[in-house]
């Protein structure tokens, strides 16, 4: 039985493999939350305010998808971000929401030619783009170096937006348009 689990903690070590799952509401792991931490284990990117500024300011073609529901999406949003809603695998959907699918994703992916996509909702105690996250990488077959979990969400965004006169002066190239209107 000794053996048998130092063998399995040496695997995981020596792979970089971990057992991972989708998680629900405020049960992301502390140590996935910690501003320390900028990859997950199944090799996907974390950023925070800074990296999503930086990567805004570069006009590289990104997806940015917001995963919450449309009732926060049209509250305001990532400038250009599109809406995708996503749960956790097994959930129900509101009727009429853009639901966040490995073809929606390929779809919205393809349509501005972009060759990476960050998921972000509400901050970081929200689940769903940390899920979304997971499941394209370790469901639908994304490369992992293609995909970003953006941890600080759009609140935190706005927040760093609205708070810093330089960002604010430039609001427009971060942030809707809804967003910018409750300055």
């Amino acid at each position: 039985m000794k053996i048998g689990m130092s063998l399995l903690l040496c695997a995981v070590l020596l792979t970089g493999v971990c057992f991972a799952a989708e998680v629900g509401k405020g049960k992301i792991p502390a140590n996935h939350l910690d501003a320390a931490t900028k990859i997950l284990p199944w090799k996907v990117a974390i950023w925070d305010v800074d990296e999503a500024v930086q990567a805004i300011k570069s006009k590289e073609k990104i997806l940015w998808v917001d995963t919450r529901p449309s009732s926060f999406f049209d509250q305001g949003t990532v400038r250009d971000a599109v809406l995708l809603v996503y749960n956790q695998s097994g959930s129900n959907y509101p009727d009429g929401e853009p639901i966040c699918t490995q073809a929606s994703l390929e779809a919205e992916m393809k349509k501005i030619g972009a060759d990476k996509v960050v998921f972000f909702c509400q901050g970081p105690k929200c689940h769903r783009s940390y899920n979304a996250a997971f499941v394209a990488v370790t469901d639908w077959g994304m490369d992992p170096s293609k995909v970003i979990w953006f941890r600080a969400g759009y609140p935190q965004l706005f927040k760093a937006v609205a708070e810093s006169p330089k960002l604010k002066r430039k609001a427009q190239r971060y942030l809707c348009d809804a967003s910018i209107a409750k300055f």
